[in-house]
């Protein structure tokens, strides 16, 4: 049996080689790294075209895992949503797939059937032959989002992100570890709300992703009972009116959107309530005229540019409810680059505040 085994792993370097990542950084310095790429022609022609990195030598494959997963998927860390070895939140048959079926010589592969991967796509080398702690860190010295990955402890209060196709209110999967990960998988130097020293307990939670942390869907609880998930376009996840502080509208039109760094609120005659659990929200939009629009209730606000803050005063069920959100690059949902010189005005009809009860808002 070992001697079958031995023979099923003797592949032709034509198929499966095996490449050093020299200088992979880590926590406290760099080191070499061996990893095993699938190679075959229109494997390595699609990701190349995927991640825009024409010096990749191919696909890499898993090296983690028992027998069934390691050298049987693709990469945790790279590909994330497209036959990797542990559950993906939004898993496609991706063209990468299609590839390797068709490179085998018994498929004819119709890429048009092919479903869209967002993770990763042209993000380039760095993404795709570097580290995940190269990535953040080269991202945060430039001002520029960490994502797909992230740096937010799980603790409470919750802060929520947006998943990368923006489909889901998504929690960052950084947790502590019971033992300091093994030195390859030490990701970061510092971490927000963690003591100085403590870094290599901590790492996300999927171990096929090299404990890169990244955002997931996740679903909401009460009292360990499942209330509903995290998904945007599911109606059946619309919180109930009463808990609804961020004035949130799931469907088949919605889309995850980041808050600003202020929490929500909601102002009455009498009281004032505030919202710990914060950071993004599912709303409906609109794309029209070259612009996007998000929908909030009734109301529309116009994104000019990419950061832009639109501020939200709506009075809902006899509350008023302050908070802001932040627009994306247009391109990313509505598919039209949008040029603007900066200047903008935003949108917020004069009827959002009004008299009511005997108080002004």
């Amino acid at each position: 049996m070992l001697f079958f085994r031995l023979l099923t792993r003797q592949w032709s370097d034509r198929v499966i080689r095996s490449v050093v990542r020299s200088n992979w950084l880590v926590h406290g310095g760099r080191m070499d790294r061996e990893v095993q790429m699938m190679v075959t022609p229109r494997v390595v022609e699609e990701v190349r075209k995927h991640f825009d990195c024409w010096d990749l030598e191919g696909a890499e494959l898993e090296d983690q895992g028992e027998e069934g997963t390691a050298l049987t998927h693709w990469e945790k860390r790279v590909f994330e949503a497209t036959m990797t070895g542990t559950h993906t939140q939004n898993p496609v048959y991706s063209r990468i797939t299609l590839a390797l079926m068709e490179d085998t010589g018994w498929y004819r592969a119709n890429y048009s059937m092919a479903q869209p991967l967002s993770w990763g796509k042209n993000f380039g080398c760095d993404f795709a032959m570097k580290s995940c702690k190269e990535w953040m860190d080269n991202k945060t010295v430039s001002g520029k989002s960490i994502h797909p990955f992230c740096n937010k402890v799980k603790r409470d209060p919750l802060e929520t992100e947006c998943t990368e196709d923006r489909s889901s209110v998504a929690l960052c999967n950084l947790v502590e570890h019971q033992e300091k990960l093994p030195l390859i998988y030490q990701n970061f130097d510092s971490i927000p709300h963690v003591k100085p020293g403590q870094e290599s307990f901590y790492g996300g939670s999927v171990s096929l992703a090299d404990y890169c942390p990244y955002i997931q869907e996740f679903t909401w609880r009460s009292k360990n009972v499942i209330v509903r998930g995290s998904h945007c376009q599911y109606f059946e996840n619309n919180p109930n009116r009463e808990k609804n502080f961020a004035l949130e509208r799931y469907g088949s039109n919605s889309r995850c959107f980041d808050h600003t760094n202020q929490m929500w609120e909601e102002r009455s005659c009498r009281q004032v309530r505030q919202w710990q659990h914060w950071g993004s929200g599912c709303y409906e939009y609109i794309c029209q005229a070259g612009r996007l629009h998000i929908v909030v209730t009734n109301y529309t606000y116009t994104c000019y540019f990419p950061q832009q803050e639109l501020s939200v005063r709506i009075i809902s069920n006899g509350w008023l409810h302050k908070g802001a959100l932040m627009c994306p690059p247009c391109e990313e949902l509505c598919q039209v680059k949008v040029q603007t010189r900066g200047n903008c005005f935003i949108y917020s009809p004069v009827s959002v505040l009004k008299k009511s009860n005997g108080c002004f808002w």
